[in-house]
């Protein structure tokens, strides 16, 4: 892949995993002020949890999406994989890939429309004047810049170098 590409790639990665954490520090800020707003001081923040629900973890969840593929922490069950003999489960690799390639590249374009269809809609949080539409709009983001890591991930598998079949990280 072109250097070029590649460091755009990067940057575009940095970029959504950067909106992901500090989504996730909003939110965890934003909850912490609302629980101490009601208990200590019997007054919660206005439209705290629709923000986190309808936004935050939106965000936090699907921009980050890209950065748990490149880190090899989705959810896998290989119990039966593993005793395939190689031929099998490079094959078993293949179509696992390929089934997950058509499955986000449907999620981008179903959640694309649907991203659309919101930003003709004027519909708003229902305690705050947000609008709900940019909300639509991070699904599609996230899956997009999977799909775009597993498009480039797929020659790896023939090689057993794939990011999406990688033991998992080490946990501390």
């Amino acid at each position: 892949m072109p250097r070029i590409i590649s460091n755009l790639l990067a940057r575009c990665d940095a970029v959504l995993i950067g909106a992901a954490v500090i989504a996730t520090a909003i939110m965890m800020l934003l909850t912490s002020a609302d629980a101490i707003g009601r208990y200590l001081f019997n007054s919660p923040i206005m439209g705290a949890y629709e923000l986190t629900e309808k936004y935050l973890m939106v965000a936090a969840v699907f921009l980050g999406m890209s950065c748990a593929f490149r880190e090899g922490i989705f959810i896998r069950v290989t119990f039966l994989v593993e005793r395939l003999p190689r031929r099998a489960r490079l094959i078993s690799d293949f179509v696992s890939h390929l089934i997950t390639i058509i499955y986000s590249a449907f999620i981008v374009y179903a959640a694309g429309a649907q991203a659309l269809r919101a930003l003709s809609d004027e519909t708003t949080l229902s305690t705050v004047p947000v609008p709900l539409a940019p909300a639509y709009c991070l699904v599609p983001i996230g899956f997009a810049a999977l799909l775009v890591m597993l498009l480039i991930d797929l020659p790896r598998v023939r090689t057993g170098n794939s990011l999406l079949f990688r033991e998992e990280a080490p946990t501390a």
